[in-house]
C-alpha cells in the first residue's frame, strides 16, 4: 500500500514530534545545520526549527537525548523581507521559544527550542532566512503561496450528503469542489473530518472523530509557470461513500456490545497547500516503491540541510449536517443499525432524536 505524506503531518513532525529529521549523526565528521521553516500567510506568527547534526564517539542513542548536542546557543538568525524589485523592506531577528510538549522518542523530549518572528507575511514578497552556524553562512529564500480559492465559502451553512431521504431509496448527494490554483502554489490537499460522540452502557462517553483524506493535487509546471491559472475539480464529497466509510470504520472497531448510542456531530473541511520546494521534499520523502530503496535527502538551503518554503491552511469548521443527511445517518441503509441519534433541539420527538 502506498503511503501519502500530508502537509499537517509534516509540520507536526518538525515542530512537536520526537524526530527532528532523518540525518546521520556522523557524516564525514562534519557538523551541519538543519533548518525546517514554512512561511504561512494565514497566521501572524512564523515558526522555524533550527538544529544541527553532531559527531559522537559514544552511543548515538544516548547522545540523541542531549539537546546541547543538537541545539545552538545564542544563535543570531534573521529573516529579510524583499519586495518584487528585490529591495529589502523589513528584517526580523528570530526569537527563541521553549516548547514543552514534544513527543517522546529517539530524540530529546519534552522540551525543545524553536525560533519565531511575529508578522503576517505578504503574498507578493520573498523571504530570506540567514544565520552563521557550524562555521558556515546558511541562507535560503522562498516565495509565498497565494491565497486559497475554491467554491466553498465560509457562508456554507450546512453539509449536504443526502438530497432526499427515503428508507431504502435515498438520493445521495455528490459534491464536486473546484479549486483554482494560486501563485507559487504547487500542492493542494483536502481533508474532511466527521465528529460524533459515543455513549457507553456503563454511562461513560467519548468524543470521536474520523478523517477522510483525498489524494493531493500537484499543479503542473514549476517556477513562473505556477501563475495561478490552473483549475482542478478532482476533490469531491461522495454522499453514499461517506456513509459506507463511517459504517465500515465503526464495525471494524468491534465494540457494538458496549455502545448505547452515538450522537451525530459536525463536519470540518481542511484545505492545505504548499510551495514548490515543500512539495519536492514531500515527494522525495515518500517510501520508495522500487527495489532501490536508497533516497537522497532534499534540501534547498545553502550550507545546511532541510527545507525553507511556504504553506497555508484554510478551514471551515463545525458545519452541521442537513436534515436529510441526519436522517440517513440515524435510519439509513449503512449506518441505521449503529445507534446514531441527534441531540439537535429541533429533532426532539423524532425517531432519530436522542431524547
Amino acid at each position: 500500500m502506498r503511503t501519502t505524506f500530508f502537509l499537517s503531518t509534516i509540520i507536526a513532525m518538525f515542530l512537536i514530534s520526537s524526530c527532528d529529521t532523518k540525518v546521520d549523526l556522523i557524516e564525514e565528521g562534519l557538523e551541519t545545520s538543519v533548518v525546517f521553516g514554512f512561511m504561512d500567510p494565514t497566521v501572524d506568527t512564523q515558526f522555524v526549527k533550527i538544529t544541527k547534526t553532531f559527531v559522537t564517539e559514544g552511543s548515538a542513542v544516548d547522545s540523541a537525548q542531549d539537546p546541547g548536542l543538537s541545539e545552538y546557543n545564542n544563535l543570531a538568525a534573521y529573516v529579510i523581507e524583499y519586495d518584487d524589485d528585490h529591495d529589502s523592506v523589513n528584517s526580523y531577528l528570530l526569537q527563541e521559544k521553549i516548547v514543552t510538549d514534544k513527543d517522546s522518542g529517539a530524540w530529546y523530549y519534552p522540551v525543545q527550542t524553536v525560533y519565531f518572528f511575529t508578522e503576517i507575511v505578504n503574498f507578493d514578497y520573498t523571504y530570506e532566512i540567514g544565520f552563521t552556524g557550524s562555521g558556515n553562512d546558511v541562507i535560503s529564500s522562498t516565495d509565498i503561496v497565494g491565497a486559497y480559492k475554491n467554491d466553498i465559502t465560509t457562508n456554507l451553512p450546512e453539509v449536504k450528503f443526502v438530497d432526499d431521504f427515503e428508507i431504502g431509496a435515498t438520493d445521495y448527494h455528490f459534491k464536486g469542489i473546484t479549486v483554482k490554483s494560486s501563485r507559487n502554489t504547487k500542492r493542494y490537499e483536502f481533508t474532511y473530518r466527521y465528529h460524533y460522540k459515543e455513549i457507553y452502557t456503563d454511562g461513560s462517553e467519548k468524543d470521536k472523530v474520523m478523517s477522510f483524506k483525498k489524494a493531493p493535487w500537484v499543479v503542473p509546471g514549476s517556477g513562473s509557470q505556477l501563475d495561478g491559472t490552473d483549475v482542478y475539480d478532482g476533490f469531491a464529497i461522495d454522499g453514499e461513500g461517506f456513509y459506507q466509510a463511517v459504517a465500515g470504520r465503526i464495525l471494524a472497531e468491534d465494540n457494538e456490545a458496549n455502545v448505547e448510542r452515538r450522537v451525530i456531530g459536525k463536519i470540518d473541511f481542511i484545505f492545505e497547500y504548499a510551495g514548490e520546494d515543500f512539495n519536492t521534499f514531500i515527494e522525495l520523502s515518500e517510501p520508495s516503491t522500487s527495489l532501490n530503496v536508497e533516497q537522497n535527502p532534499y534540501s534547498n538551503i545553502t550550507n545546511a540541510i532541510g527545507v525553507w518554503s511556504s504553506r497555508g491552511i484554510t478551514t471551515f469548521l463545525d458545519k452541521s449536517l442537513t436534515f436529510p443527511s441526519v436522517q440517513e445517518m440515524a435510519l439509513g441503509q449503512y449506518t441505521g443499525e449503529l445507534h446514531f441519534c441527534s441531540d439537535d433541539p429541533g429533532h426532539v420527538g423524532t425517531s432519530w432524536g436522542c431524547n
